[in-house]
Parts: structure tokens; sequence; C-alpha cells
């Protein structure tokens, strides 16, 4: 049975950027939600994607205090990464024409069984190997996610 909300980079980045208080708001609220029960799920990608947006593309918060939040989130990094999430990732750009590095977030979360991947930019209501790409800013994600 799949279970678990894939959370894609730009949702977390959401959450903290005081320049969209609307996504922040709903960002913010949905990894808290699944933070205490338990079903967000990223991978190694997304935590080094966040780290990298965070303290050098956005400038958001000094590397201390990106890395404290990432830490939060370091029991929720359960998807793989490796050599099968290559391999998966070429079948999924090949049948998508996604771009790669969204194909190998895609990859981690088929791989990690989730059911649900929360992106703002991939199509919403997509599905890639029992996975539903939703855009939790269109979506209510907390109530119905496993």
């Amino acid at each position: 049975m799949r279970r678990g909300v894939f959370i894609d980079t730009n949702v977390l980045i959401y959450s903290l950027d005081p320049n969209e208080a609307e996504k922040r708001t709903r960002a913010a609220a949905l990894l808290r939600s699944g933070m205490l029960a338990g079903w967000i799920v990223t991978s190694p990608q997304t935590i080094n994607e966040c780290y990298r947006v965070l303290v050098d593309r956005k400038r958001l918060m000094p590397r201390e205090h990106a890395r404290a939040f990432l830490a939060t989130l370091l029991p929720t990094c359960l998807a793989p990464l490796d050599v099968t999430t290559t391999a998966e990732a070429w079948t999924i750009q090949d049948r998508t024409g996604f771009a790669w590095w969204d194909c190998v977030m895609l990859a981690s979360a088929v791989q990690a069984e989730c059911s649900v991947f929360a992106s703002e930019d991939l199509t919403d209501g997509t599905e890639i190997g029992g996975l539903r790409i939703a855009n939790p800013f269109l979506n209510d994600l907390a109530p119905g996610a496993p």
C-alpha cells in the first residue's frame, strides 16, 4: 500500500519565504501537520536543494539557521537516491518530458512508495507509477494524506 506525501523543494522554500505570505502559511501548515502525523517524506536531493536555495540563491537565512531547519526534516529523508533512482528517473523523463532533476525526485518518491508528490512546479493530477502529483496550493493534502 502506498503511503506518504513527498515534499518537493519548492514547498519547503515557500514555508519560509517572507515574500510569499499566502503560500508560506499553507506550506508551513502542511509541513507541521505532516511532521506531527508522520506522513512527510523527503530525499537527500530535497534537503540539499533546499539548503542551497535558502543560503545561496534566495539568501533567506544564514547557514546555521538553514541547517537547524533542515535538521528537523532529516527524519523525513526516507526516499532513496541511488543508481536505481537514476534508472527510474530515465524512464520517467522519457515518459513525461519533465526536467531531469524533477525526474530524479519523482523517481525517489516512487521508490519510497509515496502516494502523493506535493509540488507547485509540475502538472497537477499527473500520475506516475502510482504516484499522483498534487499542487499543495490548489489541493488540501493534509486531511486526506495517508
